[in-house]
């Protein structure tokens, strides 16, 4: 119980111990710098001087864009090597059947007994393929036909196509799987469905590039492979991209094309968006040709929560962080670049990933009101502590004005202001003017003070003394305009460089001073200079 009225003693004392008025200005200037600082924030805020949201946003995508491409590089080159092997798998099979029997390719034409049998042979491989690749398809097609004289017997050729049916984002492990083309005996022997749009052989006219695959020349089939732009599957509502690998006869001419299918859907289930900070960031592959990406000749990942059309073009507008892609209507920000992927009609095939404008912007104009209201805060306590520390510094001066002009002086009058309590112990120490000026001197705070202050009123400019002159004749501040022949604004200015030159904060301190010089007959060392 003693130790804590001990610390409330001295907890007393400390509270009652005068802080010099150099310290209680300094902390006032420096709750205003506070206040200044925080303006100056906010402004910078405001203007987004302070905003790397950009470049936060650009390193998202770089980071999401080397991810993508190594996803799609990886799978891309896994469905080459499985597409190259049933491709050779295919000539041998060939080579085969027509060498053992005499035969060329363009002895299958017409010949239904023996492209049965080879559709047979080949069928197993076709669906091991298919099971082995992540696709959503497997096919091959040759340059021959069951029957030439029939209608549009022309660009009709022989194959078998394999296709999933109910694809999922489970997977494709267990999918069902339909015959699309093909001989339907073949697929009643192994159990196959056949597809709702089944055709016994394809329309080659409806295979992009089929005719110049079929004039190529071929040396080695991994340089051979590529995608074709998407299309829309005959007589379906499913767009896909093919890859196609030639088929090359025993002499070393294509004879027909394989590979597998991505369609559409596969793609959205398999490249699914993900969401970040910045928004929903989407994944896909298309070429690019006079500066514009080609969504409807590519493949798309899932676009949910985008406005994002597969059926559209974005022309590119490269930026500092990330470019921005536009179709006349919406915007997005992202990043593309080059794949070894290859498109057979010679056009560029990027990777690229894509962030909806919108979404980033509201991420950055939450960012930008989260550090304008932190601005705000700061300044409204820089205000408030700056008027509070104003008050406690006026409240001294003014209490010491009413003591200093009382008749009667407190002998323990305590202000805070180390100087002031000293010149409140001083003038109540003498009991007139005359017997201060008898003194030996002034404390040597007091005389620092003084002598400190009139050193300063003589860098005043001619205008500032002026206005000071008229502050020591008595007038008020709503006179001066009329006295001096200048507007309130002019005084206000005035009055500012004064209190700044003199190192006060108010009028209510310049009157302090004026009333201490004024009564310790040393006024003159003011009118002096004035």
């Amino acid at each position: 119980m003693s130790r804590i009225k001990e610390i409330l003693r001295l907890t007393a004392q400390i509270k009652k111990q005068s802080v010099s008025m150099q310290r209680r200005l300094l902390l006032y200037w420096l709750s205003m710098l506070l206040g200044l600082a925080a303006v100056l924030v906010l402004i910078l805020s405001v203007a987004g001087v302070f905003s790397n949201d950009a470049q936060k946003a650009g390193e998202t995508l770089q980071l999401q864009l080397d991810n993508a491409q190594l996803q799609l590089e990886q799978h891309m080159e896994s469905l080459d090597a499985n597409s190259i092997a049933l491709s050779e798998q295919i000539s041998r099979t060939l080579e085969s059947v027509l060498t053992g029997n005499g035969l060329t390719i363009n002895d299958l034409n017409d010949n239904p007994e023996l492209l049965q049998k080879l559709q047979e042979d080949l069928l197993p491989r076709l669906y091991m393929t298919l099971q082995l690749s992540q696709c959503s398809g497997a096919y091959l097609v040759l340059n021959a036909t069951t029957n030439t004289g029939a209608d549009k017997a022309s660009h009709s050729a022989t194959g078998i196509y394999l296709r999933y049916a109910n694809l999922s984002a489970k997977g494709t492990a267990k999918q069902d799987v339909v015959f699309f083309r093909g001989i339907p005996d073949i697929a009643r022997a192994e159990r196959l469905e056949l597809h709702n749009r089944w055709n016994l052989e394809f329309d080659t006219e409806r295979f992009p590039g089929y005719d110049a695959w079929m004039e190529a020349e071929v040396e080695r089939l991994a340089d051979a492979c590529c995608w074709t732009e998407r299309f829309r599957l005959t007589d379906t509502w499913e767009d896909v991209q093919l890859l196609c690998v030639p088929i090359l006869t025993p002499d070393g001419r294509v004879c027909g094309l394989c590979g597998v299918e991505l369609s559409s859907l596969y793609c959205y289930l398999s490249y699914p968006e993900l969401n970040g900070s910045f928004g929903p960031m989407i994944t896909l592959l298309a070429p690019v040709q006079s500066g514009k990406l080609l969504l409807d000749k590519g493949l798309t990942g899932s676009v949910d929560g985008t406005f994002l059309s597969d059926a559209n073009a974005l022309a590119v507008q490269k930026g500092k962080y990330f470019n921005t892609y536009f179709d006349g209507g919406n915007r997005y920000i992202g990043l593309h670049c080059k794949t070894s992927v290859r498109g057979a009609d010679g056009n560029e095939l990027v990777t690229a990933v894509l962030i909806p404008e919108n979404t980033y912007g509201a991420y950055r104009n939450t960012n930008r009101l989260l550090l304008i209201g932190c601005s705000v805060l700061l300044f409204a306590i820089a205000l408030c502590l700056s008027l509070f520390l104003s008050k406690r510094f006026v409240q001294p001066i003014l209490h010491t004005i009413q003591v200093i002009q009382s008749d009667e002086i407190p002998e323990n009058s305590v202000t805070g202001i180390a100087e002031l309590d000293e010149l409140v112990q001083f003038v109540h120490s003498k009991s007139n003017a005359k017997t201060l000026q008898a003194a030996n001197a002034l404390p040597p705070n007091i005389e620092e003070l003084f002598h400190t202050f009139s050193e300063r009123a003589k860098t005043l400019s001619t205008a500032e003394r002026g206005i000071l002159k008229y502050y020591i004749d008595g007038h008020e501040i709503t006179e001066i305009p009329d006295l001096a022949f200048v507007s309130i604004h002019t005084v206000k200015k005035h009055n500012s460089n004064i209190y700044q030159k003199l190192g006060i904060a108010s009028r209510d301190e310049l009157m302090l001073y004026i009333d201490l010089f004024r009564r310790l007959d040393r006024l003159n060392e003011l009118t002096d200079c004035v």
